[in-house]
């Protein structure tokens, strides 16, 4: 036992051990995309977010995770639309209110690989990727390790598998303005006006994010980019990137009211303490109930020594001689015979000689006759009556 409960104790402290180093230690480094204002991860947009701040100060930021067609109520005339997401593809409705917006006065700016729907439509809008066409050119020997971004005659570096797409001139319908370009000479960040608005687009998302924001002088080219709007208020929406951000779960109503979320916590913790302090099965104490004995040889002992004590040894003879005849009619089927027929039968079917059976009826014989009898009497019918009983 000692044993075993060192083994035990050895391997809990591991199992604490393991769950201590999972909650408290070093997290790795998330590499997803999600573009989120609040995402620290490389590929999080954490830092552009502190640039907005200097690139539009006293201006007000707002952060949501609604559609366009959502927003179309809260947005005003010259104010900024921004959206970042690996796909832009908004459904008909949105892409109305947007195009409304801008045409009315408001500015956007669209950061995506790849855009389509009725937006690409509307805008004639096609993106390729420039690191996928060159591994399909065998013959390229060009060094596609990093390359660089242009605005405003200056470079920027960047890896060339995240910043390979850009804007196909040919598809491109309406009067552009190009914003910046890869080392290509190919637009990856273009303006185009529309109405009383702009609509910004970019083709490099990870370009934006923290990954690149830290690395030498690349914020510059987020500000000179984010420079091209007017100074007004922000609508930044992470929607089509990471959608709705909410709890599928039925109890989202519950878990986003600090009260309510507190008072379920404590009601699963209590819940627990009770399954494991009280959820034991209790019950009282089943007594242990002993079958009923035989006492009919007790009974009959008491009773016989009764008669004993008393000296009536008639009565005990006359029992004995009852219960003997009983027995010979119940297992022998002898019955309403005379003496001398019921001794001879009685003799073949125990096995007993004809003369010790008509002696015990003799002897019973004169029992039966005597109003009193001694206790050698009581004692020689006794003998005699053991022979068969012993015998069968």
């Amino acid at each position: 036992m000692k044993g075993e409960k060192k083994y035990i104790i050895i391997l809990t402290l591991v199992l604490i051990g393991f769950v201590a180093f999972q909650l408290w230690g070093p997290k790795p480094l998330n590499w997803i995309p999600t573009y989120l204002p609040k995402d620290k991860n490389p590929f999080g947009n954490y830092l552009l977010n502190q640039v907005l701040t200097d690139v539009f100060p006293e201006q007000t930021i707002s952060h949501s995770n609604f559609t366009f067609y959502e927003l179309q109520d809260s947005i005003f005339d010259h104010e900024n639309i921004l959206s970042i997401s690996d796909d832009f593809d908004p459904d008909k409705e949105a892409v109305k209110v947007l195009l409304t917006k801008v045409h009315e006065g408001a500015n956007v700016f669209i950061s995506a690989n790849r855009f389509g729907g009725l937006f690409r439509d509307t805008l004639h809008l096609t993106t390729k990727d420039k690191f996928f066409e060159q591994a399909l050119d065998l013959s390229s020997q060009a060094d596609t390790s990093f390359i660089d971004m242009k605005i405003t005659g200056k470079r920027y570096y960047y890896q060339s598998t995240h910043i390979g797409y850009y804007f196909y001139k040919d598809s491109l319908r309406h009067s552009y303005t190009t914003v910046a370009t890869n080392a290509t000479a190919q637009p990856v960040t273009i303006r185009i006006a529309w109405g009383d608005g702009s609509i910004l687009l970019n083709s490099t998302p990870l370009a934006f994010t923290n990954n690149y924001m830290v690395a030498e002088q690349n914020h510059e080219l987020i500000s000179s980019t984010l420079s091209y709007l007017p100074v007004d208020k922000i609508w930044w929406t992470s929607y089509y990137q990471v959608g709705r951000l909410e709890s599928t779960s039925p109890l989202r109503f519950i878990l986003k009211t600090d009260s309510l979320r507190w008072a379920y916590y404590l009601a699963i913790f209590g819940l627990l303490c009770f399954v494991l302090f009280e959820g034991k099965r209790k019950q009282r104490i089943i007594p242990i109930v002993s079958p009923l004995a035989n006492t009919t040889l007790e009974f009959v002992q008491t009773i016989g020594n009764l008669y004993w004590h008393a000296k009536d040894y008639k009565a005990i003879a006359t029992k004995k001689i009852l219960y003997f005849l009983d027995r010979v009619r119940s297992k022998y089927y002898l019955m309403h015979e005379p003496e001398d027929r019921l001794a001879q039968l009685l003799a073949k079917k125990t096995g007993q000689s004809i003369e010790e059976t008509q002696k015990l009826f003799s002897l019973i014989k004169v029992i039966q006759a005597s109003p009193n009898i001694s206790a050698q009497m009581l004692l020689d019918l006794t003998t005699e009556m053991e022979k068969y009983n012993y015998k069968n």
